[in-house]
């Protein structure tokens, strides 16, 4: 086994530091997503008003995201746990049935919620409204 190099280190901590930014993104940018679902879903809006394919992509990351969190590799506001990730993964399915204009169950909106403060615990409302402010303004 060799000692990493200055440079091996200096390339070990921009990967790292690169892997915690995508975690923070796709936190926040599910948080933003699930925010919009979560307002159309109590306005009953017939458009939830969320791209199908941004809510796939974005939800995907944040499951990842959310596991790292959990194997330890990441921290965060919150103490993000395996039931949270099935949570999320749930809000995931029922999120992209929604959105493909399938049903809409009254546990989404409960869900949606519940998601949102696992990510950002208390003051989760706050960080949304920052977060959707940011998805429709990204040069913010």
């Amino acid at each position: 086994m060799h000692a990493m190099t200055n440079e091996e280190r200096t390339d070990a901590e921009e990967d790292l530091e690169e892997e915690l930014a995508w975690t923070v993104y796709a936190q926040v940018f599910a948080l933003g997503y699930i925010y919009l679902l979560a307002c159309a879903l109590k306005r009953c809006d017939a458009d939830l008003g969320v791209d199908p394919s941004a809510w796939e992509n974005t939800m995907v990351a944040a499951e990842w995201a959310m596991m790292e969190h959990v194997n330890g590799r990441v921290q965060g506001p919150t103490t993000i746990t395996v039931a949270d990730v099935e949570r999320m993964r749930r809000l995931h399915t029922m999120g992209s049935a929604a959105l493909a204009g399938g049903e809409r169950p009254p546990e989404l909106y409960r869900l949606s919620l519940q998601c949102m403060e696992s990510l950002f615990g208390s003051d989760w409302e706050r960080a949304a409204r920052e977060a959707v402010r940011g998805l429709r303004d990204p040069d913010q």
